[in-house]
């Protein structure tokens, strides 16, 4: 999980804010007809609800900072142990470099960036990228996420990096990344290992469901009435709503990845 600040809680008010305010506004202007819409009054409904919506967040998101700072010596202990048992559970692969005549030290190529794990490995041959990545997968159960920095691949490959290093490490991953309920998401420098999360419960997922439906479906519904034209409100309002419900569904599906 990466670190939030007062600025990040300060942004996501605004865009979330922004969101709700843009939708409450094409509620009312829906809901009043695009025929002879009252702008003015709808602009207003949109700038209230999105003021409200964005100053609820914010001060939520500020306690939680709060709250999350008064516990900042146990977080900072809960990092610390994980980093060390990262470095402990690597550090036959440090030894494996060293008679094979590589430099590379688990102190110095294990680190954290904004909370994440990060393991450099760009020094490292196949041979031990994969043994690097067995080592990961056994230790699964005292990680969370973790990126590998592989370095750039193709033509921008750096001559520190060696090029066989990342096919080894992601034919290891691939074999045994899902059994441990690893995501591995690939960029061009880096492999980052993310949790693939637990499904919300029955009774979570109707609690979300039932936050999401109403107001996702009420402005698809209203919006594709209006799309659809004279005659053809009915069938805007049942593909609107069907939308609306389908979306409402899958943002209820969303899996907790803190484990």
């Amino acid at each position: 999980m990466t670190d939030i600040t007062t600025r990040d809680a300060f942004s996501i008010s605004v865009v979330a804010g922004s969101m709700v305010g843009t939708m409450a506004s094409f509620i009312s202007i829906f809901a009043t007809g695009l025929d002879d819409p009252d702008i003015m009054l709808s602009l207003r409904y949109g700038i209230v609800a999105g003021f409200s919506t964005a100053s609820l967040l914010l001060i939520f998101a500020l306690y939680r900072i709060r709250e999350i700072s008064s516990k900042g010596d146990s977080r900072e202990e809960r990092r610390n142990t994980e980093t060390e048992y990262l470095r402990r559970i690597l550090s036959p692969v440090e030894e494996q470099a060293q008679e094979r005549g590589t430099t590379w030290s688990v102190k110095n190529m294990i680190r954290r960036d904004r909370g994440v794990l990060v393991v450099e490995i760009a020094e490292l041959d196949p041979y031990l990228a994969s043994s690097l990545a067995e080592r990961l997968i056994q230790g699964r159960e005292g990680l969370r996420k973790v990126k590998i920095r592989t370095g750039f691949s193709g033509a921008s490959s750096t001559s520190k990096s060696d090029p066989g290093s990342r096919p080894a490490i992601l034919q290891r991953l691939k074999i045994d990344a899902e059994r441990v309920n690893w995501q591995v998401i690939q960029k061009s420098s880096s492999i980052t290992l993310r949790p693939m999360g637990e499904a919300p419960s029955p009774r979570l997922w109707a609690i979300r469901f039932g936050i999401f439906v109403i107001p996702v479906t009420l402005v698809m519904s209203l919006a594709f009435r209006d799309l659809a034209g004279n005659g053809l409100e009915q069938q805007g309002i049942i593909f609107g709503s069907s939308c609306g419900i389908i979306i409402s569904a899958l943002a209820a599906s969303f899996r907790d990845r803190t484990s």
